[in-house]
Formats: C-alpha cells, structure tokens, sequence
C-alpha cells in the first residue's frame, strides 16, 4: 500500500474519474517503490535514519509525512508511466531524479 494517496495521485494528474483507480494505484506503487530504489530509502524514513552520537547508536523517529518534494518526485513518475508522450518520458523522469536526489542516501556505497 502506498504512503502517497490516490487521491493525491488523481488531484496531481487530473483525474476526476474512478475508471483508472485500480490501474493508478498499481503505478502509484510502482512510482513509489522506484523512488525508494532510487534513494535508498523509504518515503517515510528521517535521513539520517540512524547516527552514532558518543559510540551510541541514535535512531530517528520516523516520519508523519514525506517531504513534498519527495511526493513531486513519485508524482512524476507516476505521470511519466500513466500520460506522458513517449517524448516526454524522459524528460519526466529526469525530473524526478532532480527531486528525489537531495533525500538520496549512499552515494557511491
């Protein structure tokens, strides 16, 4: 189940109908998983998820809500796979990366 609603989803992409919903939630989830691929994170966890502070291990708590550039960034992919041209595709997707690298943790691990 995603973090992000459908219901966000359908405002974002301007759907007003309920003839996609189970369609848009299967690409929903597939929009988030990717951007939780992408970052090396969930949507949901603080970065950084853990630090070590004098030898002890302090874990944050998690988050209420993902940042909304995070949401933009499953957002467009979302959009990229249910209503772009195949022009627009990558030009989507590369606008997700720019807005989920900041939260993108582990790079070159």
């Amino acid at each position: 189940m995603s973090v992000i609603s459908l219901e966000t989803a359908k405002r974002f992409l301007d759907v007003i109908h309920a003839a996609d919903d189970a369609k848009l939630q299967m690409l929903l989830d597939g929009a988030e998983d990717e951007a939780v691929q992408y970052m090396n994170r969930g949507l949901l966890e603080p970065v950084p998820a853990a630090i070590l502070v004098d030898g002890a291990l302090l874990v944050a708590e998690p988050l209420d809500a993902p940042p909304d550039s995070m949401v933009l960034g499953v957002m467009l992919l979302l959009q990229a796979s249910y209503q772009a041209s195949p022009e627009d595709i990558p030009k989507l997707r590369a606008a997700a990366e720019v807005k989920l690298a900041p939260h993108r943790i582990g790079w070159g691990a």
